[in-house]
């Protein structure tokens, strides 16, 4: 019986998975110090403009998830 290796390294999707909520949660501050210092409506356009992003990235990434699925059935 064998062991699982104990160390693996991370699929680069999960990367990208972590810039995106690294990045989320920038521009949820940014919105927060906007509506602070410029008001509601800055707030809300920079809200907008995060979810617009976040679903390109999500769209992005279930691609690219899609590729790997077809290479690896392709493969094996």
């Amino acid at each position: 019986m064998s062991e699982a290796p104990l160390h693996r390294a991370a699929h680069p999707v999960l990367g990208v998975l972590r810039a995106g909520v690294l990045l989320g949660l920038g521009w949820v501050a940014a919105a927060a110090l906007a509506w602070e210092l410029f008001g509601f409506p800055w707030a809300v356009l920079l809200l907008v403009i995060w979810v617009l992003l976040l679903r390109r990235l999500h769209g992005a990434v279930q691609r690219l998830a899609e590729a790997i699925a077809k290479e690896t059935a392709r493969r094996g």
